[in-house]
């Protein structure tokens, strides 16, 4: 689904952008969705995500974005391994405002996400753990709110481990604000704060346009820039992890704490095994399944597709 060109971009600069990737019918209902739901300051999020709203499974359209399958090839294809678990997935809108708050996300500091994704360290940069995304359902040339990031590449210096030059971190107070954070360092660690102009001077926005996906790194710097006063700009954000990697932890509750009210088991029995393996249901031929755990299969699911599963045994 990724050229050469684009998964080395992603690999050594930590992070590339994508057009055309989804089924255009897909991609423009999830955005009308989404887009008549969050379309002005007073129906946009007031912080990242949600509140659970479109969290994945929502029984929504989007849910069908979020499970798509040239995502998870390019997943795969990101982090060279087959074996890769969903562990994020949720839809929002952030509107214009001048609200300036110090932990407001309006303009945000420079940051990495791996802190609040595990309790470690991110790992070294030729073995990626995880792979982020933002699907973009606005058109930020004309919204703002563009993803600004520091390319690793004629950057090298602005990425030596460990990272931790950043709010939140060590023994660093957590801001969200750029001005309030900057603010900070500079009364605290003139170092750091040095540091850190370094990686305003270098970074650059991205200028998504509707249905395009970044996908980026957990170990990139990167931040949200200001929306227009009066636009609203629409994402859904994604992270995937491999598999074996059980430190990183999930952001979204279980797939399962919907489940009893029909929709996610109409969803379940729609899906491939390849779509149900990323949200941890073991792939044909895995020992798991045996004859007896693939008739309790069907038992639940009435007219789900066996074969898969049988033809492995």
């Amino acid at each position: 689904m990724l050229n050469l060109s684009e998964i080395n971009e992603w690999k050594e600069n930590g992070y590339c952008l994508i057009k055309n990737l989804i089924d255009i019918n897909l991609m423009n209902n999830c955005i009308k969705f989404v887009n008549n739901r969050f379309y002005d300051e007073k129906t946009a999020s007031k912080d990242f995500g949600s509140n659970g709203e479109f969290d994945f499974p929502s029984g929504k359209i989007i849910d069908y974005l979020t499970i798509n399958e040239n995502i998870i090839k390019c997943i795969k294809q990101l982090l060279s391994n087959e074996n890769i678990l969903l562990i994020q997935s949720d839809a929002w809108g952030k509107a214009g405002s001048i609200n300036k708050g110090k932990y407001n996300n309006q303009d945000q500091r420079m940051h990495m996400d791996y802190g609040n994704n595990t309790f470690l360290h991110t790992s070294e940069w030729n073995n990626p753990e995880a792979v982020g995304m933002i699907i973009y359902f606005s058109d930020t040339n004309i919204t703002g709110g563009q993803t600004a990031i520091v390319p690793k590449k004629n950057n090298e210096d602005l990425y030596k481990p460990p990272y931790i030059r950043m709010p939140g971190y060590n023994k660093y107070l957590f801001y969200n604000d750029k001005n309030t954070t900057e603010e900070y360092f500079k009364k605290t660690d003139i170092n750091i704060y040095n540091f850190r102009n370094k990686l305003y001077e270098n970074e650059f926005l991205v200028n998504a346009e509707l249905g395009d996906i970044l996908f980026y790194r957990l170990d990139v710097w990167h931040r949200g820039t200001p929306v227009k006063l009066g636009k609203v700009r629409n994402v859904m954000n994604l992270l995937w992890k491999k598999r074996d990697c059980f430190w990183i932890n999930n952001w979204n509750q279980g797939w399962t704490r919907k489940m009893y009210y029909g929709f996610i088991e109409k969803f379940f029995i729609e899906l491939n095994p390849e779509q149900r393996s990323v949200l941890g249901v073991p792939e044909p031929g895995h020992k798991y399944w045996n004859k007896k755990n693939i008739q309790y299969l069907n038992d639940r699911y009435p007219g789900i597709d066996l074969e898969p599963y049988l033809s492995k045994l």
